[in-house]
Parts: C-alpha cells; sequence; structure tokens
C-alpha cells in the first residue's frame, strides 16, 4: 500500500514541475514577444532613418534675388525635374493654388513662354509633400517661397526698423534652406538697371554678403544653428553661355545676350560642354571674393550654375544644374 502511495506521490510531483515547466516557458516566450516588439519599435525608425536619411516632418526653402532675376522660372525648372521622378523622389503637390500654379507655369516653359515675374503681394508658397525611400517610406512637407522681385531685392539691400515684421521676412528667416539667385545676364553686358557687369558684381556681392550678415544676425539672436541649414549661391541663365565669339560683332553679341536674358526665351538645346566651362570660370573668377567668403562663413555653402533652357552636356532629358541643386536644397 506504501509502494502505491509512493508511486501516486511521485507521479502528482512529476505532474506539478512539468506544469510549472509549461507555465515558465509560457512565461518566457511572452516576455521575449513584448521585448522584441518593443525593440522592433525603436529599430525600424533608426533603420528607416539610415536607409533614407533622417528627415523633418516640414522643410522650407526661401528663392532670394532681385526682380527679372528668373525666380519664378527656376522653380518651375525644379517642379519640372521632380515631375520627372528622376530623382527617385516622389512629389504630390498640395492645395488648389499650388497645382493650378505649377501646371500653368509648366505649360508655359515647355512651350517656351515666359513664365512671369512673381506678382503675389507677399510670399507665395508651393506646397508639396515629398516621399522618399524605397522600402521603408518616409514623407514630409517641404515649401519652397517665391517673394516679388522688389521685396526680395529689399532683403538683400535694406533692413528698415518696419521690415521685419513683413509676413515675408519672417518666412524668410524661419526657412531651412537658402536660394540667393543671380542673373548672369548683367555680369556679361552693360545694363541700363546696373552698369558695367564689374558695378553688377559689386552690388551683388555686397547685396548677399549683406543679407548673410542679417541672417546670421536673427539666427543667433534666436539661438539657432545657421550652419547646419543649406545655402546655395545660384546662377540663372546660364544658357547664355552659348552666345560667344561665333558672332564676329560685339554689339550683335550684347543684343543677342540683353534680348534672351530679359525678353526672349532661348530654343531648349544641349548645351556645348566647351562654352559652358569657360563661362563657369570667367563668373566664378568675377564673384571670387564672395565665393570665398560664404565658403569660410558656412561648410555647406555651394556654387550652381542653372539653365532652364538647356540640357546638361551628353543629356538630354536633363535641365542644366537642376538635379544637383535638388540635391543640394532637399534634406
Amino acid at each position: 500500500m506504501s509502494d502505491i502511495f509512493s508511486w501516486i506521490t511521485s507521479f502528482l510531483e512529476l505532474l506539478w514541475y512539468e506544469q510549472s515547466g509549461l507555465f515558465l516557458n509560457a512565461m518566457v516566450v511572452t516576455i521575449s514577444v513584448v521585448v522584441t516588439i518593443s525593440v522592433m519599435a525603436v529599430i525600424i525608425p533608426l533603420f528607416t532613418n539610415f536607409l533614407s536619411g533622417k528627415l523633418p516632418s516640414a522643410y522650407r526653402i526661401a528663392a532670394i534675388g532681385f526682380p527679372k532675376s528668373g525666380k519664378t522660372t527656376l522653380i518651375t525648372a525644379l517642379f519640372y525635374e521632380l515631375f520627372a521622378n528622376r530623382l527617385g523622389i516622389q512629389v504630390i503637390p498640395r492645395g488648389l493654388e499650388t497645382i493650378e500654379r505649377v501646371n500653368n507655369n509648366l505649360a508655359k516653359l515647355e512651350l517656351g513662354k515666359s513664365v512671369g515675374a512673381t506678382t503675389d503681394k507677399d510670399v507665395f508658397a508651393y506646397r508639396i509633400d515629398v516621399i522618399r525611400g524605397k522600402f521603408f517610406k518616409n514623407r514630409y512637407k517641404v515649401e519652397i517661397g517665391d517673394f516679388p522681385g522688389e521685396d526680395s531685392q529689399q532683403f538683400t539691400e535694406e533692413f528698415g526698423h518696419w521690415f521685419h515684421h513683413t509676413p515675408y521676412f519672417k518666412w524668410a528667416m524661419e526657412a531651412d534652406a537658402f536660394m540667393f539667385v543671380v542673373d548672369l545676364a548683367p555680369a556679361l553686358v552693360p545694363t541700363k538697371e546696373y552698369g558695367t557687369p564689374q558695378e553688377y558684381v559689386a552690388k551683388m556681392t555686397q547685396a548677399i554678403r549683406a543679407a548673410w550678415q542679417r541672417l546670421n544676425e536673427y539666427h543667433y539672436e534666436g539661438q539657432q544653428q545657421l550652419s547646419k541649414k543649406s545655402v546655395v549661391l545660384v546662377f540663372t541663365k546660364s544658357d547664355l553661355f552659348g552666345i560667344t565669339s561665333e558672332v564676329t560683332d560685339l554689339d550683335a553679341v550684347t543684343q543677342e545676350i540683353l534680348k534672351l536674358g530679359f525678353d526672349t526665351i532661348p530654343t531648349p538645346n544641349e548645351i556645348d560642354a566647351a562654352k559652358f566651362k569657360n563661362g563657369q570660370e570667367m563668373i566664378l573668377k568675377m564673384f571670387a571674393d564672395l565665393i570665398s567668403y560664404m565658403k569660410n562663413q558656412d561648410s555647406r555653402f555651394q556654387t550652381i550654375f542653372v539653365g532652364c533652357f538647356s540640357f546638361e552636356p551628353g543629356q538630354r532629358q536633363q535641365r542644366l544644374g537642376i538635379k544637383k541643386l535638388l540635391d543640394a536644397i532637399l534634406p
């Protein structure tokens, strides 16, 4: 009898230990699942940022330049390149105003018509959603500010006591990237507005340097780091480099540059690589003081030549300098 009792006791003890083991195993599995989920919740965003770069939720780009410098045409060319999806970036325009303006301006650009200057009273912000990444999609909002040339000029020349209260000033100062847009036409030939090319270069150098110093002052007072923001000096109308001494009459060359620089849209064509290189070298020498100053101020500073009516040498589907500019200003 005692043997039977002993056997039953041993069986119950074994059953208890087995059930306890199953319970402990279940607990271990549950804890492992919870820990795995928690870790993945942290790792997946980090892995996403690793693949596609750390992207902000919202991003502002300010285009600053004198009247007729080509700001609106440049912004339209940026959208042309983005919509072509050659950078692996998906773009979704936001808002009726943005959709209508972008498509109207693109139609003009493709037909070889002048886009025209910005006529908004204050600032017009093109609003888009940008989606980046192949496996893990990251989405963020981008606004590109286009300002009337007169306001943009005042930003780079004068800072009245009232000016910092305007919507334009506040928008520009708080941007995440800055495009200082410089028209090449007055740097190639004398003009009524700016005088000789030398006078024009001096005026642009002074204006952009003053604007940068004002930006520095604003960010310093607000304890923000301007050095982390993208700053690009953009030379527009580089299409004009295609007009050289092939025309023997200097006056004829001058008139052609003035015509294409301000009134007439050039015929889209692939730019000659040698002419483009020579033109770049000439302009870089002319603006050497400004470029040297900006490089010393910001390690991320870049100089980019763009042409909305010329294609990259050997690439007839890509407008001159536009891809490089997008790489520079987008996060």
